[in-house]
Order: C-alpha cells, then sequence, then structure tokens
C-alpha cells in the first residue's frame, strides 16, 4: 500500500512541476509569457533558466532537439514534438537585450477530404 501511495504522490508532483504556466497550442509556457504576435510570446526568465523549464517540461529524451545556427550571436534551440499534436516543434531563441522568446511552429493542418465523386449512369 505504500508503494501505490509513494508512486501517487512521486506522479503528482512531477505534473506539478511540469504544468507551471499554461498552454498554447498544446505547448507549456511557463507564468509569465506574453503574447507577442500570433504563435510567438516573451518569455519573463533568463536564457539559462528557460532552458532548464523545457528540460523540465519537455525532457530531451522524449523531445528530440538541435541548436539553431545563425551568423549573428543570438542563441537558439529548437525542440521537436514526435507526437504531432497541435505543434510541430518551437523555436527558443534569446533576441536583443537578453530577451527570451518562444515561437510555436503549429502542426500542419491535414488536407480536407476529397469531396465524392459523383459518377454518372448511363
Amino acid at each position: 500500500m505504500r508503494a501505490v501511495a509513494f508512486a501517487f504522490l512521486l506522479a503528482a508532483t512531477a505534473a506539478a512541476g511540469a504544468g507551471e504556466g499554461f498552454k498554447a497550442r498544446g505547448f507549456i509556457l511557463p507564468d509569465g509569457a506574453v503574447k507577442i504576435d500570433e504563435d510567438r510570446y516573451r518569455l519573463p526568465q533568463p536564457w539559462d533558466e528557460a532552458v532548464k523549464f523545457y528540460r523540465r517540461a519537455y525532457p530531451p529524451g522524449k523531445f528530440p532537439r538541435r541548436t539553431l545556427h545563425s551568423q549573428t550571436a543570438v542563441r537558439a534551440m529548437h525542440i521537436e514534438n514526435p507526437e504531432r499534436g497541435e505543434w510541430e516543434g518551437v523555436n527558443l531563441y534569446e533576441a536583443g537585450r537578453g530577451e527570451v522568446r518562444v515561437y510555436i511552429l503549429a502542426a500542419a493542418s491535414p488536407p480536407p477530404p476529397p469531396s465524392p465523386s459523383k459518377s454518372k449512369s448511363p
């Protein structure tokens, strides 16, 4: 019985830690995130804290990530969603003045089903 209670407590604690903030397109954003454009958000944390938050919320073993490279000195990371829910991936990047932003890449909507063709009978 103790093992069951401990497992329940552990699961509840893990869910509470990853459950802070709110969701946009099914992607977790930390408390204090501000929408600046469609699928773009400014985070209140500095880069290192934002990376730690997303390591907890989306473990690297389950959600692959890669560093995005550019010519400028901008730190950026892409987090892929292998489950393909409402979002395909996310770009986390540090903009000017240390501002951290998130761009949610929405999942491509499936093409509409073909309309049933009406066959003409002779």
